[in-house]
C-alpha cells in the first residue's frame, strides 16, 4: 500500500466520509481561524459516521461483506500475510519456474507471452512487473480448453507440449495461490478483526444472527473468534468428520438447564459464509465437501473459486451456490445494514445482487469502506484540507453508481475513504464485555496469546 498508510496503525481518525456535495470530509472537527473572523467552525464527519454505525449494529438485520483488503492488517512476526495480487503474481512466477515441465522464470514468461500476446513488463533495473494474474489464469484456463478439443491423444500426453506445460503451470500456479493465502496461525495479530467480532457479539440475542461473508480464503475470522470464545454458524457439522450441509445455517445455539424445557439464545453466535471457499475445506471423490487441510489433492481436492474470469460460472457449484443464495437473500431483508469493506467490486456475480437491492430495497443501509478511493498522495500531504473534493470518475463502475447516490442525497448510503482497521476502531460499543468474552480474555491473558 502507498506510504500514507504505511505504519498507521488502525484508528477511526484516519476516515474521511464522502458528502452530498462531492467531497471528502476529515474525521475531526476544524476550528476556526482566528486570524480570520469571518470563519467558523467546520464540523468533521465524526458525528455521522458514529450515528450511522451505532444504526447499524441496533437495525434487525446486520451483513457484514468482508474483502481481501480486510485481511492486509493481520500481522505474522515471520513476515507471512496476506498476499496481494501482485504478490501472488510474483509467487506463482516462482513457484511455477521449479520441476521438469516448467524450468525457468524464460518458460513463465513464454507462457504470458503466449496466452496474452505480450511480454512481461520489466523495470529498468531488469526486474519483472507483477501482471494481472486473474487474467493470466483465465487465459490459460481458455486456451488449454480449445487445446484439448482438438489435439491428438499423442499431443495431449507430449512432455513438451503445449498442453502438459498449461496443465501443469496451472496446476502449480493453484497450489501457490493456496500457501500464499494459508497465512493464519495461532500466533498471527488478528486485533481488528477481533475487535469486530467483540463488538457485533454484543447485539441483542434476540435479533437475527450476524452474518459474515467474505470473499478471502483464510481464516482470519475463524482464529478471531475461537481467540474470543465466539460460535460461528459456517455450513458444517460438528462430528469428527465435519461435512458441509446448507441446512446447519438454519440450527442456532442455545443454553438449556439440566431440568426443565426453557431454553435461551446464547450470545456471541455468527454466521460465516466463505463466497470463494477456504483454505480448510476440501471435496472428497464422492462430491462431498469437508473441513480438513490434506494436501493429498488425488482425494481430497481444495474447494476454492481461484481467481479467473470464471468466477461467475463456479459459483454456481456446492458450496458456492448456497453461500450466493444466502447473501441475495440478506440483502432482500427489510430493515437490514450492509457494511462492506476491503471489497473492490470487481466481481460481478457480487457487485449486481448489492446493486439490485439498493435499486429495491428501501429499508437497506449501506455503509462502503476502502482506502483506495482518494489517492494516498493527497492523504499524504503536510496538512490536508479538511474537505479534499472528490474524484468518482475513477471509480469501478458499481463503486461509481453508489456514490452517484450519496451526490443525489440517498441518507441510505455512507461512504468511507479507510481501512478496515479503521472502520472497526470507529463502530461504537455498546456496552461491556460478556461473561464469556471477559472469561476468554483473562485465559488469553495468562497463556500469552497473541492480540
Amino acid at each position: 500500500m502507498d506510504d500514507y498508510w504505511t505504519g498507521r496503525s488502525g484508528n477511526a481518525k484516519h476516515l474521511r466520509l464522502l458528502t452530498k456535495s462531492d467531497e471528502w470530509l476529515a474525521w475531526e472537527d476544524k476550528d476556526a481561524d482566528p486570524a480570520d473572523p469571518s470563519s467558523a467552525r467546520i464540523a468533521g464527519a465524526r458525528s455521522r459516521v458514529e450515528d450511522a454505525l451505532l444504526q447499524s449494529i441496533h437495525s434487525t438485520n446486520l451483513v457484514v461483506l468482508l474483502g481481501s483488503g480486510a485481511s492486509f492488517c493481520a500481522k505474522n512476526a515471520t513476515g507471512a500475510a496476506a498476499p496481494s495480487m501482485a504478490g501472488l503474481w510474483h509467487a506463482v512466477r516462482e513457484d511455477a519456474s521449479e520441476g521438469d515441465i516448467l524450468g525457468g522464470y524464460d518458460d513463465f514468461d513464454d507462457i504470458v507471452r503466449d496466452v496474452t500476446g505480450k511480454s512481461p513488463v520489466k523495470t529498468p533495473d531488469g526486474e519483472v512487473k507483477a501482471g494481472d494474474i486473474e487474467a493470466l489464469l483465465s487465459l490459460c484456463k481458455m486456451k488449454l480448453e480449445l487445446l484439448n478439443v482438438s489435439a491428438t491423444d499423442e499431443e495431449k500426453i507430449d512432455p513438451k507440449g503445449a498442453i502438459l506445460k498449461l496443465t501443469d503451470f496451472i496446476e502449480k500456479a493453484e497450489k501457490t495461490i493456496l500457501r500464499q493465502v494459508d497465512f493464519v496461525n495461532g500466533e498471527t495479530e488478528l486485533t481488528a478483526h477481533k475487535g469486530l467480532v467483540q463488538k457485533l457479539a454484543k447485539r441483542a440475542v434476540e435479533k437475527p444472527r450476524v452474518k459474515l461473508f467474505t470473499t478471502n480464503y483464510d481464516l482470519c475470522l475463524e482464529e478471531a473468534s475461537s481467540r474470543l470464545g465466539v460460535i460461528l454458524v459456517d455450513g458444517f457439522s460438528h462430528s469428527a468428520e465435519q461435512r458441509f450441509n446448507r441446512d446447519h445455517f438454519h440450527h442456532d445455539i442455545v443454553r438449556r438447564p439440566t431440568s426443565g424445557t426453557k431454553a435461551d439464545y446464547i450470545d456471541g453466535v455468527f454466521h460465516l459464509y466463505k463466497l470463494h471457499g477456504s483454505v480448510d475445506w476440501r471435496r472428497r471423490p464422492d462430491g462431498i465437501v469437508i473441513r480438513s487441510r490434506a494436501t493429498d489433492a488425488k482425494t481430497l481436492k481444495p474447494v476454492l473459486i481461484y481467481p479467473r474470469s470464471t468466477k461467475y460460472q463456479e459459483a454456481f457449484e456446492t458450496p458456492y451456490l448456497d453461500m450466493f443464495a444466502a447473501l441475495q437473500s440478506a440483502l432482500r431483508e427489510p430493515d437490514t445494514t450492509v457494511i462492506v469493506s476491503g471489497f473492490g467490486f470487481a466481481d460481478d456475480h457480487i457487485s449486481s445482487p448489492i446493486w439490485s437491492a439498493l435499486e429495491s430495497n428501501l429499508g437497506l443501509r449501506f455503509i462502503m469502506v476502502d482506502p483506495s478511493y482518494i489517492p494516498a498522495k493527497q492523504l499524504d500531504a503536510i496538512d490536508p484540507d479538511h474537505l479534499m473534493k472528490a474524484n468518482i470518475g475513477g471509480q469501478k463502475p458499481y463503486q461509481k453508481k453508489i456514490m452517484r447516490l450519496v451526490q443525489e442525497g440517498d441518507p441510505r448510503i455512507t461512504v468511507l475513504n479507510g481501512r478496515f482497521e479503521d472502520l472497526v476502531d470507529a463502530i461504537p460499543a455498546i456496552t461491556g464485555e460478556t461473561d464469556r468474552q471477559r472469561l476468554e480474555i483473562r485465559l488469553d491473558n495468562i497463556r500469552g496469546v497473541a492480540p
